[in-house]
């Protein structure tokens, strides 16, 4: 297009467009769709007695020929950007990797509740390793109280807290950073008071030990 012949609402169009449409691959039938707006094969061949000449376009013409293939243009770019967030949807490209798998085992439930699930550890041995838990019939905290979850370094009779929580349905999945690097031996869930001191209860809700 020959930007001499642009007119403000033109120019403003493009310049929207640039700044607001992420950089995606046009569709296959762009060209098609731009060809079939803009009349391609619109004019008809010279008749007997014809000069052969194109015929004159008035530049009123000219300008609505132009604006119907922008605001072509505008519309397939537009349905390239939803695809893409479509897809970015669907494939769930925020996930992160939590790296090797280097244990996983059963959670058992202490004192008789029904809590059940498993306990997995990420990439233990590296900076950034992950302890994920899956429990499955947990039970209401008590009033004013809450859980929390700890784990144990083989060699060590010292817990770490690595969170806390209180659940909203029976049915909880947690992924929580290890303080670091090292050979874990256990997991534990323990219930706590709420605005408590830091150290473990002593009152367990479930527990894990890796062989």
């Amino acid at each position: 297009m020959n930007t001499d012949d642009m007119t403000p609402d033109d120019a403003a169009t493009m310049d929207a467009l640039g700044r607001a449409l992420p950089r995606v691959a046009p569709p296959p039938d762009l060209g098609d769709r731009i060809a079939a707006a803009a009349g391609e094969g619109g004019g008809s061949a010279p008749a007997s007695g014809d000069t052969g000449l194109a015929p004159v376009i008035s530049l009123d013409e000219r300008r609505s020929r132009r604006r119907t293939v922008m605001a072509s243009i505008a519309a397939a770019a537009c349905a390239a950007a939803v695809a893409v967030g479509v897809t970015v949807a669907l494939t769930g490209g925020d996930q992160a990797d939590p790296g090797p798998l280097t244990a996983s085992t059963a959670v058992v439930a202490q004192a008789g509740d029904g809590v059940s699930g498993t306990a997995s550890l990420y990439a233990s041995g590296e900076p950034g390793g992950t302890v994920q838990v899956s429990l499955s019939d947990v039970p209401a905290p008590p009033r004013g109280h809450h859980y929390e979850v700890w784990v144990l370094e083989k060699g060590s009779t010292e817990m770490t807290s690595v969170g806390s929580f209180t659940p909203s349905s029976r049915n909880v999945d947690l992924t929580l950073p290890l303080p670091a690097p090292a050979d874990y031996a256990a997991v534990d869930i323990s219930v706590e008071p709420n605005g408590g001191p830091p150290a473990h209860s002593g009152t367990s809700l479930a527990g894990a030990k890796f062989a």
